[in-house]
């Protein structure tokens, strides 16, 4: 028995040792500005992960935790409105904003990320979805991909707007 309790012990010692502990993905929307979306695996058979999104400009930066991500999540888009705020929309849990002078996730200005079909915008880069906002780009889980990365950042030029689940 005592040989069975030692070997299960090892193998859950090399199993934690091995376990990956963050990955993350990284957008440029302009210059000094990064954003950076990091996944950490939950212990389970499928992609279900703790998130958490950090922006930093110049020397400054900021992180913000996200609901943890229990099989739901299908990736996070990257918009600016047009008042110059970015947003992370992350579908059905809803969207958040952040400023870059100063450097804030407390965004006081009301931006709507409910639907609007109807209000398409006529520049060519402008979201299909959300009135008032240009999207950038995609945080999402990429499982298959050629370096192995099981999430990337993927600009709108890479990969156009997709539809997001409506928000709960």
């Amino acid at each position: 028995m005592k040989k069975w309790i030692a070997l299960l012990g090892g193998t859950l010692i090399v199993a934690v040792a091995c376990y990956p502990s963050s990955y993350d993905a990284t957008a440029v929307p302009q210059e000094g500005l990064r954003v950076t979306y990091t996944v950490k695996p939950m212990f389970g058979f499928h992609s279900e992960w703790t998130r958490a999104v950090s922006v930093k400009y110049g020397e400054n930066e900021i992180q913000q935790d996200l609901l943890e991500d229990t099989g739901w999540w299908r990736g996070s888009h990257l918009y600016r409105h047009k008042s110059g705020i970015y947003v992370i929309h992350e579908g059905q849990n809803g969207c958040f904003g952040f400023t870059v002078e100063p450097l804030s996730f407390d965004v006081r200005a009301s931006i709507s990320c409910e639907k609007n079909m109807t209000a398409r915008q006529e520049q060519s880069d402008a979201s299909q979805y959300y009135t008032e906002l240009t999207y950038l780009g995609a945080f999402s889980e990429t499982p298959n991909a050629p370096d192995g990365a099981p999430i990337s950042f993927l600009s709108a030029d890479e990969k156009p707007e997709t539809e997001l689940p409506d928000i709960l």
